[in-house]
C-alpha cells in the first residue's frame, strides 16, 4: 500500500500526517465522539458493501462498505466510519440518521442488512417492498400506532398540478 506524507505548517511549527492513499481508516471520527456515543467499541468489520449500523456503538456510528477494484486487478474492502448527529441513531431500514422514535430498534438492525441487496440491482427496482415497510412499521416505536397511508391505486398516476 503507498503512503502519501503531507507536510502541513502550524503555528510556525512544520509536521507531518502519513495517510494512506487507498482508504481511510475506520473509526476516523470526529473529535468528542465519545462525549456523544460514550467509549467507542471498535468490532465492527465490513465483511460486504453497503451502510451499516454499528450495533455494538447503539447505532450512534454507522459505516459504509465498498469494495474497489485496484488497476492490478486486486481488491480490497474499503471502510468509512460516521458519526450520527446527537440524539440520534443510524436507521437501517431508510439507511439514515433518525430520532429514536422514527427508527427501528438498534438492536434489530441486523434484520434488515440485507436491503443493502437492493441498492445496485436496478433503478427501476425499489428499495423496499411492501412486507419491507410492514416489517419496519411494526418495529418503530413511533409509527406503530399510525395507520398506514393510503397511496394512489397501483398504475394510476397523480394528477399534475403544477
Amino acid at each position: 500500500m503507498k503512503q502519501i506524507v503531507t507536510f502541513i505548517v502550524l503555528s510556525g511549527l512544520l509536521c507531518s500526517a502519513t495517510a494512506s492513499r487507498s482508504k481511510r481508516a475506520a473509526y476516523e471520527l470526529p473529535d468528542g465522539a465519545e462525549l456523544i456515543v460514550g467509549p467507542i467499541r471498535t468490532t465492527f468489520v465490513c465483511s460486504n458493501e453497503g451502510y451499516y449500523a454499528d450495533i455494538d456503538n447503539n447505532c450512534q456510528i454507522f459505516h459504509i462498505c465498498h469494495t474497489a477494484v485496484h488497476a492490478d486487478g486486486t481488491s480490497e474492502m474499503q471502510h468509512w466510519s460516521f458519526l450520527c448527529g446527537n440524539q440520534t441513531l443510524f436507521n437501517q431500514y431508510s439507511f439514515t440518521c433518525t430520532n429514536f422514535q422514527d427508527s427501528i430498534p438498534c438492536a434489530r438492525s441486523r434484520d434488515f442488512f440485507y436491503l443493502n441487496a437492493n441498492l445496485h440491482i436496478g433503478s427501476d427496482v425499489p428499495l423496499h417492498i411492501d412486507e419491507d415497510a410492514a416489517n419496519a412499521a411494526s418495529l418503530t416505536p413511533g409509527r406503530s400506532a399510525q395507520p398506514p397511508v393510503a397511496g394512489p391505486p397501483a398504475g394510476s398516476r397523480l394528477p399534475f398540478t403544477g
